[in-house]
Parts: C-alpha cells; structure tokens; sequence
C-alpha cells in the first residue's frame, strides 16, 4: 500500500513539474537604433539577422516585417515593426508551441534575443562600412 501511495505522489509530481517547466511569459522587446539609418539598410539587418536563425522574414509593407520559425511539429509568428530610431521584436502567436499568448516555452525568448541581438550587430557592421 506504502509503494503505491508512493508511486502515485510520485507520477503526480512529475506530471506537475512538467507542465510547469520552462514556460515563461513571451518577452516583446524594443530596441534603439543608434545612428543614422536608411530604411533600406534597417529592414536588410532585421531581415539577415531572422533568415540566419532559419526564420522565414517578409516585409508586408514599409515600416513592418514578419516572421515565422517552423521547428519540427510547431511554428512561432513575429512582427518587427522599424523606424528610423527603433524597432520592436513582438510576439504574435504560435502553434503547438504553447497553449495561449500568456506562456511560451523560454526557447521562443532565446530566439527573440539572438535576433535582436544580430538585428544590433548587422546594423554595426553597415555603419563600419560606411565611415
């Protein structure tokens, strides 16, 4: 009786443990853009720096730009909205990546990060090639 008492605490936790892991609230983030930019130059480095992490980037009208990540059974949905000073990486949905728009898995994060992060390192690169 012990063992099985034991045993169904135990699978009760697992189940609890599991559901509960790793999901984290989605992060948009907005970024400055220091220097001076053409747009041209803005939506290269946002579009180079998704389409680098395997990101399907599309421009669908001046200022915005859209992504989308398919990994094995689940894809993520983005929209980087730019302008000369700024743009904003934000989450727009997903599916069979989480349940709602309140919890993703902290990979989506990650992923967000890296491009904003080359989104900042491809407009440095351009900003060298022109001084």
């Amino acid at each position: 009786m012990r063992s099985l008492k034991a045993l169904f605490i135990s699978i009760i936790a697992i189940i609890l443990i599991a559901g509960c892991s790793g999901n984290e609230p989605a992060r948009n983030k907005t970024s400055v853009i220091n220097g001076s930019f053409t747009a041209a130059q803005i939506e290269k480095a946002i579009i180079d720096a998704g389409t680098g992490h395997g990101w399907e980037m599309k421009k669908v009208r001046d200022g915005v730009i859209t992504g989308r990540l398919v990994t094995r059974q689940s894809s993520v949905d983005i929209r980087i909205p730019y302008t000369s000073s700024q743009y904003s990486i934000q989450y727009v949905g997903s599916q069979n990546l989480t349940l709602g728009m309140e919890k993703v898995p902290g990979s989506y994060n990650s992923w967000s990060a890296n491009i904003d992060s080359d989104i900042q390192k491809n407009l440095a690169q351009q900003q060298a090639l022109y001084q």
